[in-house]
């Protein structure tokens, strides 16, 4: 999800007990300066201060515009230096020294300094952003210390030792203290980049800074002048005059722009994607990567959120759905019920795996392959409902207390993966009786039913690790966590199950022994399987295209698959 800078080799020496090696890179081309790279959104941005909106579309631009401390290598998923050129632990992990690069400067010309960075802490860890970022550096509301030791030295001085901390930098964008430092102080600063802001006020480090926004339409970036990184040859980054980011939010409807060379990126696919522009690859037009496994994992869920709007005409925390979606057994014969494998073989085309848990077989480090499994099994389901009160009429289920169990299933519209994938999940869940109604919904009215309305009773999602490192997951995991979606923002933890995992997702963050580390988090793996609260269905391979005459394009599993090295692609003669 961040951008990343790229160095020939480096040495990776962290605390996380992994073993010392160095990684070689792939060549880097010399690339030919010009052209623009137009891309794919289903829906604009939110904003441009991602941390105030943190949704995939605004990220993406956020990272061609802005600029982190370090950066995450999407191939070899190693930390690379980018703004910090180095950094030391000290006091056993605790303490955290930052190194900045000097003659650096921000897109409107301005100096880069140390202030900058402690600017930039200040406002992730004031309570009134509430920022994904902030929570990883206030565990268990104890904030990190932050401190200016000179121009272009920081320190960072946690509560205790925090295995892999300094992965989280690759997700946090600098802020210009002499744009926003008014704004913060007279509490403007989550509108000061509103999507109304002129584009002279965004300013940041990244490759690109902000030429255009049209509301529905598009948002542009230009090559940022003042940018800090150069080619092996002295030549200086980015190649490209332009990004355009095109929102269209039907996939279909991608696909045809790519067919047709209006579009130069395609991200992700699945297999009759791909198989739809296997004439073009012949022709020499374009180019399909297959990276192989991916982090993206397709899930369902239920709303279990006692707090929220009537449903229905009922109070939701009355609800009888409610009481069958805190059900463990309902959850769990629902998995049971669904044939995983006929949406691999269908949906996917056979490129995507069964899904178990929540850390895909894309991360090979972290994957545990020995959780609870839920093949496709009709009878198990119904005898875990009939074991839990429910009742069948024929061919129709009822509850202990005479209700027909019937429920709606929102995905996000003109996504034909989801689509179909829902319309199979209606059809699964009929022969064990339920009645499933499909409530497609516009991509940004259905996150805010989910993040702040919880107006809806099932989803279908996918959810997309940041990192393959195991505190990625937090925002997921843990029951405070935004994205902990059946039931988001938890003061206290609901049930003894969830306050096990947020008990092993703090520990693990302190341990460095890799070993013990993977111990504690193959048991929140194991218990995320046994309850079902995701119930997770396929992980797909990650297939990408893009224009054949494209250079440096070098995907890997975690977003942005294609544009995280976009100061480097380049349009090839």
């Amino acid at each position: 999800m961040r951008l990343l800078r790229i160095v020939c080799w480096t040495i990776i020496l962290t605390l996380a007990a992994v073993p010392v090696s160095v990684l070689l890179c792939p060549k880097i081309e010399t690339g030919i300066r010009g052209g623009r790279l137009v891309v794919a959104q289903i829906g604009g941005p939110r904003g441009f201060n991602r941390l105030f909106v943190d949704d995939q579309e605004t990220a993406a631009i956020s990272d061609a515009i802005m600029g982190s401390l370090v950066s995450i290598n999407r191939q070899t998923q190693q930390v690379e230096p980018a703004l910090a050129e180095r950094w030391a632990f000290t006091d056993n992990g605790r303490v955290l020294s930052l190194h900045l690069r000097h003659n650096v400067l921000f897109s409107d010309g301005q100096p880069f300094t140390a202030d900058d960075l402690v600017f930039t802490f200040a406002v992730i860890l004031d309570d009134r952003t509430q920022s994904a970022a902030g929570r990883h550096f206030s565990p268990e509301g104890k904030k990190v210390l932050v401190e200016k030791v000179d121009g272009h030295t920081v320190r960072l001085t946690f509560p205790q030792a925090m295995a892999g901390c300094e992965r989280w930098l690759d997700g946090v964008p600098i802020l210009p203290k002499h744009r926003l430092e008014s704004h913060f102080k007279n509490g403007s600063l989550a509108t000061a980049w509103n999507l109304a802001a002129a584009r002279q006020a965004v300013v940041g480090l990244g490759p690109f800074r902000l030429k255009q926004y049209l509301s529905g339409q598009r948002t542009v970036v230009e090559r940022n002048p003042y940018y800090w990184k150069q080619d092996a040859q002295g030549h200086a980054l980015p190649y490209l005059d332009e990004l355009i980011f095109e929102i269209i939010p039907d996939k279909n409807a991608q696909q045809l722009r790519f067919q047709q060379a209006q579009l130069d990126v395609l991200k992700p696919l699945v297999g009759h994607e791909a198989a739809a522009l296997r004439d073009l690859e012949k022709k020499g037009a374009v180019k399909i990567y297959n990276v192989g496994p991916s982090l993206i994992n397709d899930i369902f869920w239920f709303n279990q959120n006692e707090l929220h709007n009537k449903i229905s005409g009922k109070a939701w925390g009355e609800s009888c759905r409610l009481s069958w979606f805190q059900m463990l057994p309902f959850r769990q014969a629902v998995s049971y019920a669904i044939d995983r494998e006929a949406i691999i073989r269908l949906v996917f085309g056979g490129y995507a795996s069964t899904s178990w848990g929540p850390i895909t077989s894309g991360n090979r480090l972290w994957y545990n392959p020995h959780v609870r499994q839920y093949p496709y099994d009709l009878e198990k389901a119904r005898a875990l409902l009939r074991s839990a009160g429910f009742t069948y009429r024929g061919d129709q289920l009822y509850d202990g207390r005479g209700n027909v169990v019937a429920f709606s299933l929102s995905t996000n519209a003109g996504n034909a993966v989801r689509q179909k994938m829902s319309a199979m999940i209606q059809q699964d869940l009929s022969r064990i009786g339920m009645k499933v109604t499909l409530a497609p919904t516009e991509t940004k009215a259905l996150i805010n039913r989910i993040d702040a309305t919880h107006d809806y009773e099932a989803c279908l999602l996918s959810l997309l690790s940041g990192d393959v490192d195991p505190s990625a997951e937090m925002n997921v995991l843990h029951s405070r966590g935004a994205l902990h979606w059946w039931r988001p923002k938890q003061s206290q933890p609901a049930t003894a199950w969830e306050q096990r995992i947020d008990a092993l997702m703090v520990e693990q963050q302190r341990v460095f022994d890799f070993a013990r580390r993977k111990q504690l988090f193959d048991e929140v793996q194991e218990i995320m399987a046994e309850q079902q609260a995701f119930i997770y269905l396929a992980a797909r391979q990650l297939i990408v295209a893009t224009k054949s005459n494209l250079g440096n394009v070098k995907p890997g599993v975690l977003n942005d698959f294609i544009l995280w090295n976009c100061d480097e692609l380049y349009w090839q003669k």
